[in-house]
């Protein structure tokens, strides 16, 4: 799926996107019809018609599998992103590097509606999406320390110093996130809310802005 943040795919890249997407749908349908513990890896692989040896050339355990986290494609966004020098709001830009990472990783696929009502019904697995991506915050950090670099207010720091602001960055970032995707899958959200994950993103940027400017 080609968006504002991932390059449109070329043929090997689309067949592997399929077969992701592919097996994240059965994973993810038959937790909702048996329920996570009885959605093994067995009868996902019977429903998505592949292989065990091909599921875990793609998702190391199930519950990746019902959210879709695809580890390739988590890594080559982050290959893309290391390579931009974007310029412009600084918080944005890491808000949109997490949504970047999300969006690789399955959060933002096809199957919106049904990736929600997974989290709603399965809330341990909110936490365990947004564990993943703080998994990936060194790399990410050092990601957001370069930008830094070319912000005037950050240029004249060492890299040691930048690289510790960017960690704190991040985990304001990753927190405030957090509790917009809470909400997002949660029975209470608003059907635009429910049809766009981009839009708790947007909600979270306001928010930390919000709570900043009180201090």
């Amino acid at each position: 799926m080609s968006n504002a943040f991932t390059p449109a795919l070329g043929l090997r890249q689309r067949k592997r996107a399929q077969t992701a997407d592919a097996i994240h749908l059965a994973a993810a349908e038959l937790a909702l019809e048996r329920g996570l513990e009885n959605a093994t890896i067995e009868a996902i692989t019977e429903r998505a018609d592949v292989s065990t040896r091909t599921f875990f050339n793609y998702f190391p355990t199930k519950e990746d599998a019902v959210l879709g986290i695809d580890e390739v494609a988590v890594a080559a966004e982050l290959d893309r992103v290391a390579l931009t020098n974007p310029e412009g709001d600084p918080l944005r830009q890491v808000f949109d590097l997490i949504y970047g990472v999300f969006d690789a990783s399955g959060g933002a696929k096809t199957h919106t509606e049904l990736t929600r009502q997974v989290m709603q019904r399965f809330p341990q697995l909110v936490t365990r999406q947004m564990v993943r991506v703080a998994e990936l915050e060194d790399i990410m950090s050092r990601i957001i320390a370069g930008w830094l670099e070319s912000h005037e207010g950050f240029a004249s720091e060492t890299d040691d110093e930048r690289l510790e602001e960017a960690r704190v960055i991040l985990g304001l970032c990753l927190s405030t996130v957090r509790v917009s995707m809470k909400n997002w899958a949660s029975s209470t959200a608003s059907a635009a809310d429910a049809g766009d994950p981009r839009k708790p993103y947007e909600r979270a940027i306001g928010m930390l802005r919000k709570v900043l400017d009180r201090f």
